[in-house]
């Protein structure tokens, strides 16, 4: 019997730096990265049922806006371990209902914030094949992951 060829995946690329400036979350940023990222997706060889998704993640993601940690709701647990805790949880302003990564750190702030960078990093990378991320932030020692 013959085995099956694992399909080709689209490259996954990230800009090498964050751009000192307006925050990826901020609206207008948010509304141009989405045109940009709408005309990258044509260009990936997706089918109809990947594109649907990617599109309404993203259109989604542009509506979160910047992240505070008044914005959510906890519904419940969903798992445990030795990094953090994970809720499900519902984002006020958007009804958006996210995964909630909590990692409690006890580090300097420069280690914090370029951990914060490197997590904004993570909206610039879209793929119908990596769960989508909408994004972090620090709060009361934790640092809060939000995702799909």
């Amino acid at each position: 019997m013959l085995a099956r060829r694992k399909p080709v995946l689209p490259a996954l690329t990230i800009n090498p730096a964050i751009a000192e400036g307006p925050s990826p979350t901020s609206e207008g940023a948010s509304e141009a990265n989405l045109v940009d990222l709408q005309k990258k997706l044509a260009e990936l060889e997706l089918d109809e049922q990947q594109k649907k998704r990617l599109e309404a993640f993203l259109t989604q993601k542009a509506k979160v806006g910047e992240l505070k940690d008044d914005d959510f709701e906890r519904i419940s647990e969903l798992g445990a371990g030795n990094g953090g805790v994970v809720t499900k949880v519902q984002h006020r302003p958007s009804g958006l209902i996210m995964a909630r990564k909590l990692i409690h750190l006890e580090i300097k702030p420069a280690i914090r914030n370029q951990i914060i960078r490197e997590l904004q990093v993570l909206h610039e990378c879209n793929s119908p094949y990596i769960v989508g991320f909408y994004g972090a932030f620090y709060s009361d020692g934790e640092i809060s992951i939000c995702m799909e």
